[in-house]
């Protein structure tokens, strides 16, 4: 990541950790290029990736107070984007080896012939999640995934920041991601397994949840 003729590096620490939007702003789109690349050199998946460096701004900006005691920004940020990477395989891994669990618990379930959910059950329980999110976050999912609006398109809709419409959605996407999980995997009790399988929920409700 290169500095312009706009910002020094002392600068734009300065005023990104005062929560100055434009300069944070200038700095996602001149540094998330090589962040992104980084990325795809340790996933090789473009999704997954993406979400990445969405996630890599959405920490620097929700810490910025942090920016204040760094002393090289490079080195932070792709540091910052390493430690994601790393946290995103353990989760990965876990994930894997909590449905081979299922799986081995099981077996005449993940052999028969999967029972297909309803769509009405699906939007039933999507509601359930998007009523729990805080409103600016709820109305920015809810015109990114039922109108289909663009950011820019909800940006003038709620009078907000591009940046800040697409830190609402990743953190709406991330709660409705985790609050799934935790309502499926957490506290389910066994008969609802012969319902709804690991495959199941991946191939059939999750699709539903995160098309926003």
């Amino acid at each position: 990541m290169s500095v312009s003729h706009l910002y020094n590096e002392d600068e734009l620490l300065l005023l990104i950790s005062g929560g100055d939007e434009k300069a944070f702003g200038w700095f996602y789109h001149q540094s998330s290029g090589g962040i992104y690349n980084a990325v795809m050199a340790y996933l090789k998946d473009e999704q997954a990736a993406r979400e990445i460096v969405q996630v890599v701004y959405i920490k620097i900006w929700d810490q910025r107070q942090l920016l204040k005691d760094v002393r090289c920004l490079k080195d932070y940020l792709f540091i910052l984007a390493r430690n994601t990477v790393f946290d995103h395989f353990k989760k990965v891994t876990m994930e894997t080896r909590r449905l081979a669990g299922l799986r081995r618990q099981f077996p005449a379930l993940h052999n028969n012939v999967l029972v297909r959910v309803q769509e009405r059950e699906c939007e039933l329980l999507l509601r359930q999640v998007i009523s729990h999110l805080p409103s600016q976050q709820r109305q920015a999912y809810l015109l990114a995934s039922e109108q289909e609006m663009s950011y820019d398109e909800i940006a003038v809709r709620m009078q907000l920041s591009r940046f800040t419409v697409k830190r609402h959605l990743e953190l709406a996407r991330r709660f409705v991601r985790k609050y799934l999980h935790h309502h499926l995997h957490q506290q389910v009790t066994l008969p609802f397994f012969f319902f709804f399988s690991a495959a199941q929920v991946a191939g059939n409700i999750l699709p539903i949840l995160l098309r926003g």
